[in-house]
């Protein structure tokens, strides 16, 4: 993840241990995908409950990059308005 945002110069990183939370919105975007799932395929597609879960777990597997990005993107978006700024005014490295 970068520091800053490239487009706007938001500092994505505003504390030590902002993120550490965000591990609270990934168990709920986990326990809703599941329950989501689960209603859809077990309920209303009448598929064998061990089917599903054989399934289930491959895709929380491929999945966990993108529900790791989507806490920390609503952890984020939870706490910091985004300041719109010319790109020159954003802070350099080095």
């Amino acid at each position: 993840m970068h520091e800053h945002c490239p487009h706007c110069g938001e500092n994505f990183m505003p504390e030590p241990g902002f993120y550490w939370a965000s591990m609270f919105v990934s168990y709920a975007l986990y326990t809703l995908y599941i329950l989501i799932t689960f209603f859809i395929f077990v309920q209303g597609l009448q598929v064998d409950v061990n089917y599903y879960l054989v399934g289930l777990l491959p895709t929380l597997i491929l999945l966990t990059p993108y529900f790791f990005r989507m806490a920390r993107r609503t952890w984020l978006t939870l706490f910091i308005a985004p300041k719109p700024q010319h790109k020159a005014e954003i802070p350099t490295q080095g």
